[in-house]
């Protein structure tokens, strides 16, 4: 529990401060809805809440099974906090980097992989790439829309 705190206070010393409109809990609602890769294996979906959570679920499929799945919760506050449970273990938390309209970067430098996680919407995609903290090893996707099952 101390790691997450020391992490958040760490970056948020480097990060400007924060106003109340960007302190709106609804502000990643950009990022809700049926999101796939356009070859259909990938299927990442979002919700959001009243409170300003953010629920989300990735599977991996092949052949029609699931091969790898991922739930994910980003936590409210003045700078939010991405959860990973990756094939359900966690949670490893990721806390905002940078923050805009239509962007938002976690980092967790102690995770071993990945260490950055950045969103961002491209009009009608979602786009998100992973990578170590310089940049490194980076795994790109790109979402269209979908309809959730």
């Amino acid at each position: 529990m101390i790691r997450p705190i020391l992490c958040l206070l760490a970056i948020g010393t480097a990060t400007p401060a924060i106003t109340a409109e960007e302190a709106d809990p609804n502000r990643l609602d950009w990022l809700t809805g049926c999101w796939q890769s356009e070859d259909g294996v990938t299927r990442e979906i979002w919700s959001g809440s009243e409170d300003g959570y953010y629920f989300g679920y990735n599977v991996v499929l092949k052949d029609g099974h699931a091969v790898f799945f991922e739930q994910m919760r980003i936590n409210p506050a003045p700078l939010p906090v991405f959860n990973a449970y990756p094939a359900g273990n966690g949670p490893f938390p990721f806390a905002a980097t940078t923050l805009s309209e239509t962007s938002i970067t976690f980092a967790n430098p102690d995770h071993d992989f990945p260490q950055k996680i950045k969103y961002w919407r491209e009009e009608d995609v979602l786009r998100a790439t992973i990578s170590r903290m310089d940049g490194s090893s980076p795994g790109e996707f790109r979402f269209i829309p979908c309809a959730a099952d």
